[in-house]
């Protein structure tokens, strides 16, 4: 469907903002866009951006890529797109042109980064598409576009006027977010002398505390304070 998706983007001149995290969720991208290049659903060459982080984490992949367990380890990113660089310096400048793809940080479109920066560009222009491929916080800039229709005001960054939305968005689930129960599950598997719970709203930390003490009871379930040394 995401193969599809850009095809049809591509046939009607447009260009693609890709809000993606610079670990795991580029390059899984640019390895689907590599496919799409097999299938023939995508040109043979055609811009990408990525940013500067990206380029840095996408060259530790393709070092890598021999030595862990690879669908196709042969595959080299950043030699089969040699993608072009955005940073903070030009993502302002750079022009909106029709055939590119922007795959930039950060996925949630946090204030002050590459994709909030572009993102400004492509969502009041109805011919510029915008494709999620992760989950969004709510609260935040990614969450609040999904949440708005067609000619409303959205606010990307509070500090800046809100911006109208006018692009075309689609909706990709290639969420690597795992579910509580198999976190838990993988948890006992494990059954490790000691587990440190962070990361979490304060009803999941509960929960998970609950049951790993349930079902774990001889492991040490810590729920660590910030600024404050945990013993190990």
């Amino acid at each position: 469907r995401l193969g599809a998706a850009l095809q049809a983007a591509f046939e009607s001149n447009g260009t693609i903002l890709i809000p993606v995290f610079a670990l795991g969720k580029t390059q899984e991208l640019m390895a689907l866009l590599a496919r799409f290049q097999r299938e023939g659903l995508l040109p043979r060459t055609f811009p990408l951006y990525i940013g500067g982080l990206s380029i840095r984490l996408t060259e530790i992949y393709d070092q890598f890529a021999s030595q862990w367990p690879r669908l196709r380890p042969e595959l080299q990113l950043l030699k089969t797109f040699t993608p072009f660089i955005v940073t903070g310096k030009n993502a302002h400048d750079l022009p909106l042109k029709s055939h590119r793809i922007h795959a930039l940080t950060s996925g949630m479109m946090t204030e002050h980064t590459l994709s909030n920066y572009w993102v400004r560009k492509i969502l009041p222009d109805a011919n510029q598409s915008l494709f999620f491929v992760g989950y969004s916080d709510p609260e935040s800039p990614a969450g609040k576009v999904r949440a708005a229709k067609p000619g409303d005001l959205v606010e990307l960054d509070p500090e800046l006027p809100p911006v109208e939305l006018r692009c075309h968005i689609e909706e990709f689930n290639f969420s690597a977010h795992a579910s509580r129960e198999s976190l838990l599950d993988y948890a006992v598997r494990l059954r490790p002398r000691k587990i440190l719970l962070v990361h979490g709203d304060p009803p999941a930390v509960a929960w998970f505390e609950r049951e790993l003490s349930a079902r774990l009871p001889e492991t040490d379930v810590i729920i660590p304070h910030p600024g404050r040394p945990v013993p190990i």
